[in-house]
C-alpha cells in the first residue's frame, strides 16, 4: 500500500492516545474506540486511524513493561533459568511466572491458526458475539455469587488448566471486535480467580500480545506514513493513561464486592456487540 496521508495535529493525537491508553485495559476494543473517535471527532482517514491506533499500542506495551518489570524478569528466569527463580521467589510469584510463559504459548498456539483462517477463509468473521456470550455468563455468575451472599471469590490456584484456557482465550483476541483485556479478564473471573489477581494477570499477559501485533502490522502494512513526532507524543500519552487506568482498575477490584465487579466487567463485554447491532445500517 502507498504511504498514508497524515491528517492529524498534536491535539488530535493526544486525545486519541488518551482514549487508547484508557480503553486498552477494559473489556472493549481499544483499537475500535480510537478508529471511531478519529472519524467522529476529527474525520481522520480510516487507514491513518488504523495505523495510528496500532502505533499507540507501543505506549500500552511500555506501561506494562514498566509496571510489571519484576514479573517479566521472573518469567524470563522461569523460561531459561528455573532453578535460580526457585531460590528467591515466593510460590505466588513462581505461579505467576509459569502462568505468563505457558499462557503466552497457548495464545500463540490458538491465535496464529485463527488469524490464518481469518485471513484466508472467514473474511467476514466478527468476534463481538463471542465476547457478548462470555459477558452474559459472567453476569450470570455475578448473580449466583450475589444470591449466595459470598463476599469474595474462592481463591483458586493457577493450575495448568486455568493457565491454558486463559491463554487460549487471549489467542481469540485476533478476531475483530474481541477485546484482549475483556476476554482474559472474563475467562479468569469465570474460573474463580479472585478479581484483583485476575486483573493483574490480564494486564501481565498484555505485553507479548501487544508486541506481536505491533511487529505483525509493521511487517504487513508499515507505519511509514505517520508523522514520527505525533506518534512519539501519542505513545507517551498512551503510556501515562495506561498506567493511571491500570492503577485505578486494580484499586476498584480490591475494594468492591466480587459480584459487583464481575457484573460490571460482564456488562462492559456486551457493549461492542450492542453497538454493532444498533449502529448497523438497515434496509
Amino acid at each position: 500500500m502507498g504511504p498514508l496521508e497524515p491528517a492529524m495535529d498534536l491535539f488530535q493525537s493526544i486525545i486519541l492516545a488518551a482514549i487508547q491508553g484508557t480503553s486498552a485495559w477494559i473489556p472493549i476494543s481499544s483499537k475500535t474506540q480510537v478508529i471511531l473517535a478519529a472519524d467522529a471527532l476529527f474525520r481522520i482517514p480510516f487507514q491513518t486511524a488504523v495505523a495510528f491506533a496500532l502505533a499507540l499500542h507501543v505506549g500500552d506495551l511500555l506501561a506494562a513493561l514498566y509496571k510489571y518489570q519484576d514479573e517479566y524478569a521472573d518469567a524470563f528466569l522461569q523460561l531459561f533459568q528455573p532453578r535460580n527463580l526457585a531460590r528467591f521467589q515466593t510460590e505466588e510469584r513462581m505461579q505467576d511466572a509459569r502462568f505468563l510463559v505457558l499462557s503466552v504459548l497457548a495464545s500463540a498456539a490458538v491465535g496464529l491458526p485463527v488469524y490464518l483462517l481469518l485471513r484466508k477463509i472467514f473474511t467476514n468473521v466478527s468476534g463481538e458475539p463471542l465476547l457478548f456470550f462470555v459477558g452474559i455468563f459472567l453476569i450470570g455468575m455475578a448473580a449466583l455469587t450475589w444470591h449466595s451472599r459470598r463476599k469474595t471469590v474462592v481463591e483458586k490456584p493457577l493450575d495448568l488448566t486455568t493457565t491454558l484456557i486463559t491463554g487460549a482465550a487471549q489467542g481469540l483476541a485476533v478476531l475483530p471486535g474481541i477485546s484482549r483485556s475483556g476476554i482474559t479478564q472474563c475467562t479468569l473471573l469465570l474460573q474463580g480467580v479472585p478479581q484483583e489477581r485476575a486483573m493483574r494477570l490480564s494486564f501481565l499477559m498484555s505485553a507479548p500480545m501487544i508486541a506481536a501485533s505491533v511487529v505483525a502490522f509493521q511487517l504487513v502494512e508499515g507505519f511509514g506514513g505517520l508523522d514520527p513526532a505525533l506518534v512519539l507524543a501519542g505513545i507517551a500519552v498512551s503510556a501515562i493513561a495506561s498506567l493511571l487506568t491500570m492503577d485505578a482498575i486494580t484499586k476498584i477490584a480490591r475494594k468492591v464486592p466480587s459480584w459487583q465487579f464481575m457484573a460490571a466487567i460482564g456488562a462492559l463485554a456486551l457493549v461492542p456487540f450492542v453497538l454493532k447491532i444498533t449502529m448497523s445500517p438497515t434496509g
